[in-house]
This record gives C-alpha cells, structure tokens and sequence, in this order.
C-alpha cells in the first residue's frame, strides 16, 4: 500500500481531481463497508476533514444547485482547515453535490 502524500493538484476542466493514492474499496466495490474508510486512515496515518461546497460557499452553493454552473466547480476555492499539513485528497461531486476532502498526517501509520 502506499502512504499518501501530498501532490501537485491538476483539476480538470470541470474542477475536480483526485488523488492518485486515493482511498480504494476492497474487492472492486464502488462504496467503501463501514469501518473501511477509517481503517485506510489510520493506516495511511491521516485524519480527514470534509467540506461541501454549500457550507464554503453560498454563492457558488446557490448557483450550482440552480444549475447555473452547469456542473462546473472550477471556481471554487475549497476553504483549507485549521492548523497546519492540510492537502486535497479530492474535489468530487455527490448526490449530494460537491464535496472537498482535505488530509493531513497524524504521525501514526501503520
């Protein structure tokens, strides 16, 4: 397995990217079992902090969700974290609509 570390973010044309050593669920599964997110984060010695881009930015939030931007979230900006050693995991859209998934290192991998 290899520990992620920060890259070189390259969004493509419509504003999402995502890690190359980014979580993968076992056996081909498109969504991770429970637990299986946390365990890849504790072996990876990371901790993670999620943002949507509705609680980052409300204008940017209203003109996705009135279809004005087309899917498009190459303006956005996700906001870092707190603290120090934060770095983009992904920028990938959602049922629920788009989301940026910040790591940073906990000291701890397994």
């Amino acid at each position: 397995m290899e520990i992620m570390q920060p890259v070189a973010v390259e969004r493509d044309d419509m504003g999402y990217w995502t890690h190359p050593d980014y979580f993968e669920p076992a056996n081909g599964n498109e969504f991770g079992v429970p637990g299986e997110f946390d365990a890849w984060l504790e072996a990876q010695g990371l901790e993670c902090s999620i943002l949507s881009l509705e609680s980052d930015n409300d204008e940017l939030a209203e003109q996705y969700a009135d279809g004005e931007l087309d899917g498009d979230v190459t303006t956005w900006s996700p906001s870092q974290p707190a603290g120090e050693g934060w770095f983009i995991g992904s920028i990938h859209d959602t049922e629920d609509g788009p989301y940026c998934i910040w790591f940073r290192k906990t000291g701890s991998a397994s």
